[in-house]
């Protein structure tokens, strides 16, 4: 069984919004065994929707189609989906009762435009919205399913869950299952994984791998088919299992594992505690350690210091060493990350320095300079670092490093 999901939106092909929706989907179905083979976007035109869903439906077994199902005049899925089947479109009852009690509930008065939600082609199946105002219908054309969803993702994904993988479960109850892992890669260009992995990629034929660059990360999806979920479960582990070891330690994290979230853990298990002086990365290494639940356990300062004073007065950097070498140093990243550890009282201080653009570089110090520094009771470790990139790429690729140089500490890397 092959699907394909159709967007709708003025909104999406103006790139104003990011389509997520097409992503949860597509994950939801695969997860099921239905492979979906098309994705389309399109405005919000009669016209446009009407050759798409024709299009979909010559060449997919399922069709999902999300958006245009609210209350405004640009919502227009519902009346171009009738007019393209030649059905008409009624007022249906259960759907205008339940969107009368949410207005009711919510102690809103309920306007005459919100009456056109319960709007429905013909002989089409209500799917009920318990989150909004608009509801979800499917029809079936030629044997085949259409499903049309609002595009709000928290009701569409909770529409999907509790009807439309249902719905497609029993009707087709041996479908292949299907399994996914994710690896986590930071340090290795998409080129170079791909070269290190070759051998496995060619006689991986029962899984299928893809490289999904999430900068500055890369991530690599294995999926498996298999008769059940075990057969599935193990194609996947194996090929998984034989890529970490062929990447090493450059692998940190599986799934919905996320870098700060391993760092965190090393942390939490050596009973240790950090804190992080921040310049350049204005707080964003603080941000993401703190984005942990719990996280209270072992991060205990995260310090600003962006000015010159700021470095001195907080963190004792030695004012006669940002005379000498620069904010921008070795020297005073060292000093750095050994106040934010005397400050913290803590096992490790992490000192981050930099110019992250567009300005402030030389021919000395270019835009992309960074110095990233790690203190224990032991002594301090301090590397420099040249990126490529935008501010944001920049400070965002310091974070990840930084991040990266505590958990290779704990690795002994």
């Amino acid at each position: 069984m092959n699907a394909e999901i159709i967007t709708i939106g003025d909104e999406l092909i103006s790139g104003s919004v990011l389509d997520t929706n097409a992503s949860f989907l597509a994950g939801s179905l695969r997860a099921i065994g239905v492979e979906v083979t098309w994705m389309t976007s399109v405005g919000d035109d009669e016209s446009n929707i009407k050759d798409s869903l024709l299009s979909a439906l010559e060449r997919s077994d399922v069709v999902i189609v999300t958006g245009g199902l609210g209350p405004t005049p640009d919502d227009i899925t519902a009346e171009a989906a009738a007019k393209t089947f030649g059905r008409e479109l009624v007022l249906n009852k259960e759907a205008l009762n339940r969107i009368k009690e949410l207005f009711s509930g919510r102690g809103l008065e309920m306007t005459p435009n919100n009456e056109k939600q319960a709007l429905i082609p013909a002989k089409a199946k209500l799917i009920t919205n318990l989150v909004g105002t608009a509801c979800g219908f499917a029809l079936r054309e030629k044997g085949k399913l259409i499903f049309f969803l609002p595009g709000v993702p928290k009701e569409l994904a909770r529409m999907t869950d509790n009807s439309v993988i249902p719905i497609l479960q029993r009707e087709n109850r041996e479908l292949v299952k299907f399994k996914t892992a994710t690896l986590k890669v930071f340090g290795l260009s998409e080129s170079k994984i791909a070269d290190l992995i070759r051998d496995i990629v060619e006689r991986s034929e029962p899984a299928k791998i893809s490289f999904l660059p999430n900068y500055p990360e890369n991530h690599i999806k294995i999926t498996a088919r298999g008769i059940n979920d075990q057969e599935a479960i193990k194609i996947v582990s194996k090929t998984a299992d034989g890529i970490a070891e062929q990447l090493g330690d450059y692998v940190f994290g599986r799934d919905n594992q996320t870098l700060e979230g391993v760092v965190g853990d090393l942390l939490r298990s050596n009973d240790h505690t950090i804190a992080v002086a921040e310049s350049c990365t204005g707080g964003l290494i603080s941000q993401r350690l703190t984005n942990i639940p719990g996280s209270s356990d072992y991060m205990k300062r995260g310090i600003v210091v962006y000015s010159n004073e700021a470095k001195v007065d907080l963190l004792h950097v030695p004012a006669h060493l940002i005379d000498r070498f620069g904010a921008v140093s070795a020297d005073v990243a060292e000093r750095m990350a050994e106040g934010a550890r005397e400050f913290g009282k803590t096992d490790l201080g992490l000192g981050i320095t930099g110019i992250a653009g567009p300005g402030g570089g030389t021919p000395e110090k270019p835009v992309g300079l960074v110095f990233i520094s790690l203190a224990d009771e032991k002594g301090t470790v301090v590397k420099s670092y040249n990126f490529r990139g935008d501010r944001t790429q920049v400070r965002l690729v310091t974070s990840e490093t930084a991040l990266d140089l505590v958990r290779r500490y704990y690795l002994n890397v």
